[in-house]
Parts: structure tokens; sequence; C-alpha cells
């Protein structure tokens, strides 16, 4: 899902689509263990980041990003295109 001038986020820390791959991989081995071939099936980070690459301009950076609230059924984990400083388009990855 792609929202747009997303609201109530905390930027976490600037990312790449190669970071953004290996933080996916940390963040799904937190829920338990996943078959080997896993990291093999995952998607092209391009692809899963491809609306933000695509409207990245001069000064743009991504960055890996969580709602400022977060519980039981409520809250997300994402990337986030971020320019001067706000997030202006954000992909939610992780729904709790």
């Amino acid at each position: 899902m792609l929202d747009r001038n997303p609201g109530d986020l905390e930027l976490v820390e600037e990312t790449t689509p190669d970071k953004f791959r290996e933080w996916l991989i940390e963040k799904v081995g937190e829920f338990g263990r996943f078959p080997l071939d896993f990291v093999e099936r995952l998607p092209d980070p391009r692809a899963r980041l491809a609306p933000l690459l695509d409207s990245m301009t001069t000064g743009d950076s991504l960055w890996l990003c969580r709602t400022k609230r977060r519980g039981p059924l409520y809250g997300n984990e994402g990337v986030a295109l971020v320019r001067d400083g706000k997030p202006i388009l954000y992909v939610r990855v992780i729904q709790y």
C-alpha cells in the first residue's frame, strides 16, 4: 500500500534498496524460523520500492519508518520517500 503525505510516522534510519532487503530479512527472522530458500524467493527490493524510486528527485532520500504508536493490531513499518525532512510517500511493509 502506498500512502501519500503520511502522518504519525517516525523516521528510524536512512536506507537504500539493498539495506531495505537486509532489514526485511531481519524483521521476518524476529517472527521465528523461516525456510532456507526464503532469501532467494524475496522479490527484488527495487521492484518493491519502485513507486518511491520513480518519484525521487535530487536531495530526496529513503528512510525506514514506523508509526509513532504501535501495539497489537495497530501500527506498521515500512519505507518512506523523504523530501525536505518530511515523508511524502510511504510503502507499508509490516502491519501489526
